[in-house]
């Protein structure tokens, strides 16, 4: 069966890579987010073997996170080999309905059977005889001249598109000669020596070693060539029979957190003003979420740098990823799982917020490391302030404490750097 994604051309590859990193990160920004919303005590109406079946879930659903993270890395060094950039950024959440295909309705929903079901549309498996992609030949001057500035979306799956991708390489490779598709500096490359926390991440300089990166993003995701119970489709489906058997003996067993879709404390510059989301009303926890977000923003900073890396030394690129690692457990982990039990304000009576992992314009970073890294480290500074700020409030969550700490401990790790 031939992949129904047609690449002719770089720019054609280069732009659906750059659309594959968009929506890995988009859609493991949803993962994260059901993942928020789901209960942790007895205390919030469960039984200890409901919660016990929410703890499994919570932990399916957090290396499915940490897996999307590797498959947007590797998206990344495919990007950086074959001459185009790492692309860490995305479109805020909810995503426009023409940005990726009607399968793709990226936008950020507390845990429930629905949510569940659209997590296993996006990873459902493609029939494709032996699940591999094949080599296309050369085109002939008798064939019809495809679209040089393309933008074909012909996937309604994340196989479908990496069939696709896989597909264009080989052709491109072809087309081009080895040597000439993979034309990227085999130093720009970011491994699981610079990302311990990523074992899978390869290095990407060649078709046999761009050919095991997308084997692993396809095998983890939906599970090609035979579903297995590590992929992510097979973990989403057994989350979903496990929560429809405990609806069967409780139908009033809620796991998740009453939680409002797409919150944002404000509304994101680049939506559409009829953009389905939900701004909070609540002052205090507005800005818990504008803190969440700003977080969050330089996480998205950090980790571009680590990708790009020009000028660092291999131990600066060990520590930017440890740090990063560890702004996402030590601060967006508790910060998310908190704004999940806060009020969303009087438009919601009953309801929470939740983090909205909102992105603003124009944040880019310097080319250079020295200045990068300055701006790393102030930034840091001025989110420890503003933390210590919303822990005067009164009723702050006393999780900011330790989100402070956990700044300043990678504030002066940065400072330190050279």
């Amino acid at each position: 069966m031939e992949a129904s994604v047609q690449i002719e051309n770089r720019s054609q590859l280069m732009f659906l890579l750059t659309e594959a990193a968009e929506m890995e990160h988009g859609i493991m920004c949803c993962y994260l987010f059901a993942l928020f919303s789901l209960k942790t005590d007895t205390s919030e109406g469960l039984t200890e073997t409901q919660l016990a079946s929410i703890r499994r879930w919570r932990r399916l659903i957090r290396q499915i996170s940490v897996e999307e993270m590797l498959h947007l890395g590797s998206v990344c060094n495919i990007l950086t080999a074959v001459g185009g950039s790492p692309e860490l950024r995305r479109p805020n959440l909810p995503a426009s309905p023409r940005a990726y295909g009607a399968t793709f309705k990226l936008q950020l929903n507390r845990f429930s059977m629905e949510t569940l079901e659209q997590f296993i549309a996006i990873e459902r498996p493609v029939e494709t005889g032996d699940g591999r992609a094949r080599s296309r030949p050369l085109p002939s001057s008798s064939r019809r001249l495809s679209d040089i500035f393309s933008s074909e979306r012909a996937y309604d799956t994340q196989g479908r598109l990496y069939r696709g991708i896989e597909d264009g390489i080989r052709y491109l490779a072809q087309k081009y000669g080895e040597r000439g598709l993979f034309i990227g500096p085999p130093e720009a490359q970011t491994t699981a020596e610079h990302f311990p926390a990523l074992t899978d991440l390869i290095p990407v300089t060649d078709l046999d070693s761009a050919m095991a990166s997308l084997k692993i993003i396809v095998e983890q995701g939906e599970g090609a060539p035979r579903d297995t119970a590590d992929s992510h489709y097979s973990k989403f489906v057994s989350i979903w029979e496990d929560f429809k058997r405990l609806l069967a003996e409780d139908p009033d067993f809620e796991p998740a957190r009453p939680v409002i879709s797409s919150p944002f404390a404000q509304f994101p510059s680049d939506m559409s003003p009829s953009a389905e989301i939900n701004i909070v009303e609540d002052e205090a926890t507005a800005d818990i979420s504008n803190f969440f977000d700003g977080c969050y923003e330089l996480l998205v900073q950090m980790l571009t740098r680590l990708f790009v890396h020009g000028d660092e030394q291999h131990d600066q690129l060990v520590r930017l990823a440890t740090i990063t690692e560890g702004l996402m457990i030590e601060v967006l982990q508790p910060l998310g799982s908190a704004l999940t039990q806060l009020p969303a304000g009087p438009s919601f009576p009953g309801l929470n917020a939740g983090p909205g992992f909102r992105l603003s314009r124009g944040s880019g970073i310097s080319p250079h490391s020295e200045p990068a890294w300055a701006v790393f480290h102030e930034r840091l500074k001025e989110l420890g302030a503003y933390c210590r700020f919303l822990e005067s409030v009164a009723e702050a969550p006393p999780v900011l404490t330790r989100v402070r700490a956990g700044i300043g401990k990678y504030a002066d790790q940065l400072k330190v750097a050279d």
